[in-house]
This record gives structure tokens, C-alpha cells and sequence, in this order.
């Protein structure tokens, strides 16, 4: 450990020419060369996709039971909160920290049901590209090549026409 020249003795974990690790997230991910960017193909790069897609998939399912089991206690403590309140107007802060409870939950439930569905759609549509379906993905560059506009150029031309 080296000690800071310019503000006294504070410890720093900077070493000048290692650059710097993170201290809160564990094997990150290093980042790749130009070059082997370029080596990545894109089959290789929609396989990875579609694994990682299905390893979220395969996820999933377990979060929305753990969800839906938390979204229904939320609903029966804030039931019998209120049922509870009717008789007994002390429990007023206990009738809101269970409504903000039941709420969060409703909130995190459909995050998840959300998440599921989105992840089904993108696995549909990478499994269509790792199947070969890259058709409308190149139609862009085959046009480009040819000596056609690009997308940002018939975008731009499409922007002037409409004004």
C-alpha cells in the first residue's frame, strides 16, 4: 500500500501504472483488444447471446414464485392490518408500512412478469439469427455496398420530407 504524497498519511490502493481494480464487483470482466473484437464473429456473438438469454430464462420462474409467495403475504398483512385498524385506531402506522409493503411488491411482481416476457421475446428473436435469420439485419449494408444510402441518410432524407 502506498501512502497519498499530497494529502498526508491516508493509505491509497492506487498503484500508479497498474491501474485500478474494483473493490465491490468481483471478477469483472476485462475488456477486449480492437483486434479481437474484430475476430468475434457474429454467429459466435448471437450464441453467446442466446446462452445468456436462457441462462436468465431459466432464472426467472424461481423469482416469480419468490414474487408472487412475497405479493400475497404483502396482501394478507395489509388485509388483516385493515380489519385490524377498523377496530383499532392506533394501528394507523401499521396500516401504512404494510400498504407501502404491499405496494413495493405489486411493484417488484410485475418487474419480474415483465422481465419474462421480455426475455422470451428476445430469446424468439435470437434464436430466429442463430437459425440464420439475419435477412433484415443485412438489408442495410447489402444496400450500402450496392451504393444506396445508408439508414441515417433515408432516415435524415425521410426527416426533410416530412417538414
Amino acid at each position: 500500500m502506498t501512502l497519498r504524497a499530497s494529502r498526508g498519511s491516508s493509505p491509497s490502493r492506487y498503484q500508479p501504472g497498474q491501474g485500478f481494480d474494483s473493490f465491490t464487483l468481483k471478477n469483472t470482466a476485462k475488456t477486449m483488444q480492437t483486434n479481437d473484437l474484430l475476430n468475434v464473429t457474429p454467429d459466435a456473438l448471437v450464441k453467446a447471446i442466446v446462452r445468456r438469454r436462457e441462462t436468465l430464462a431459466s432464472s426467472l420462474p424461481k423469482e416469480l414464485e419468490r414474487r408472487s409467495e412475497e405479493n400475497d403475504r404483502a396482501h394478507s398483512l395489509a388485509k388483516a392490518a385493515d380489519e385490524e385498524g377498523k377496530a383499532n385506531e392506533d394501528l394507523s402506522n401499521q396500516i401504512d408500512e404494510n400498504e407501502t409493503f404491499r405496494r413495493r411488491t405489486v411493484s417488484r411482481l410485475w418487474s419480474v412478469r415483465h422481465a419474462v416476457e421480455d426475455t422470451e421475446e428476445a430469446l424468439v428473436f435470437w434464436r430466429e439469427m442463430e437459425a440464420g435469420g439475419w435477412g433484415h439485419l443485412l438489408e442495410d449494408a447489402q444496400r450500402v455496398e450496392q451504393g444506396g444510402a445508408s439508414s441515417y441518410a433515408l432516415r435524415k432524407k425521410n426527416e426533410v420530407e416530412d417538414v
